[in-house]
């Protein structure tokens, strides 16, 4: 848990359909962030054998300190799925309550839990029961009736990670390290239609999380609006004589503004969303040339291509659109973007971006 206690804590926010592998190691080869969380992937899909969904959940060793992040309203769901994420090396398991898409939450999902405190708080404690059962030997990843093509899939995320864990041997392992716990935490929102974050960030500041994320909006909003940061600071204050750390999140442009923030408000750290979206620099305070974005870009498809070989470019190519942004020709660009199929199209645009 050593990372936690590393303040101030910059760190790169979970973004459905984002921050997949390829992202995440273009974001580390220009400018690593104190922290990295994966898109977030369903608890009932993983623990039920859903073998494509694992793939949201591999990461590399250079990626350390990373956190995985689990979406659902099942309890039991999050007990297997935290055993799952120990199992596969995180450094922490994160709960989503705070997503906005009408797809999570009308199921009931995501920011929707903001309205049912009670699940909220047997999710979050059978999340804490599994990663705790897990670490104190107390039950196997092959004690939680997966079929044999998950365990198989689960092997090869801890290969892909190096990840090398094996049983406790009077408290420790045989090589002589110790077993790490993973990080419990939350991400959330102040409310769904208003503020209830005073009420809200009480009950689960009581759950004893290791840290709060706090987006400053509501679900109503989603990502409209301006992110109210004095309401964060309030969480800061609620949280003063408890143990969990309080992060911000909405609205933060850069790495400068995130520790100015820090200070401002009294967070113990910042999460960075949109705006590393096709500017990974933002986390060294850094603005890239067109030149610069392009090789940013053609890097980020040889990962793509790398670690999904049978994907389409299809999922890429939101992520192309961001590297055009502000650009004098974005709008041309955009257009050609939107219609590529692979490396060797993007290889075509170079002139186009350069000029």
């Amino acid at each position: 848990m050593s990372f936690i206690n590393k303040l101030p804590i910059i760190a790169l926010s979970p973004m459905d359909g984002i921050t997949d592998e390829a992202f995440r190691l273009l974001q580390v080869q220009i400018a690593k962030p104190d922290l990295m969380f994966t898109e977030f992937v369903s608890a009932e899909g993983i623990s039920h054998g859903g073998v494509k969904l694992y793939d949201t959940l591999l990461f590399s060793n250079q990626e350390h300190p990373i956190i995985g992040q689990l979406f659902g309203k099942n309890p039991d769901s999050f007990y297997k799925s935290a055993i799952i994420l120990s199992e596969l090396g995180f450094d922490g398991i994160d709960i989503n309550m705070g997503c906005p898409a009408k797809t999570v939450t009308q199921n009931g999902s995501g920011a929707a839990l903001i309205s049912k405190p009670d699940l909220a708080v047997e999710i979050i404690k059978k999340t804490k029961q599994g990663i705790n059962d897990w670490f104190e030997n107390k039950i196997k990843i092959t004690d939680l009736g997966l079929n044999q093509k998950t365990l198989n899939v689960i092997n090869r995320n801890k290969k892909y990670s190096e990840i090398n864990i094996s049983p406790f041997v009077k408290g420790r392992c045989p090589e002589g390290t110790e077993r790490i716990r993973p990080t419990i935490s939350v991400k959330t929102r102040l409310g769904i239609d208003k503020s209830i974050i005073d009420s809200w960030a009480t009950i689960l500041l009581a759950q004893d999380l290791d840290f709060l994320t706090i987006h400053a909006r509501t679900l109503k909003q989603g990502y409209a609006g301006t992110a109210d940061w004095s309401e964060i600071q309030n969480v800061v204050e609620l949280a003063k004589n408890t143990n969990t750390k309080i992060l911000g999140n909405g609205d933060i442009e850069s790495k400068s503004q995130a520790l100015e923030f820090c200070e401002k408000y009294g967070v113990d750290g910042v999460l960075i969303g949109r705006a590393a979206c096709g500017n990974p620099w933002c986390f060294k305070d850094y603005i890239a040339t067109p030149k610069e974005r392009f090789s940013a870009m053609l890097l980020h498809a040889q990962f793509f291509k790398e670690v999904f070989p049978n994907r389409r470019f299809d999922s890429l190519r939101k992520n192309f659109l961001f590297y055009a942004s502000g650009l004098v020709n974005a709008k041309q660009l955009r257009s050609k973007l939107v219609r590529l199929n692979s490396i060797e199209d993007l290889l075509q645009l170079e002139g186009d971006f350069l000029s």
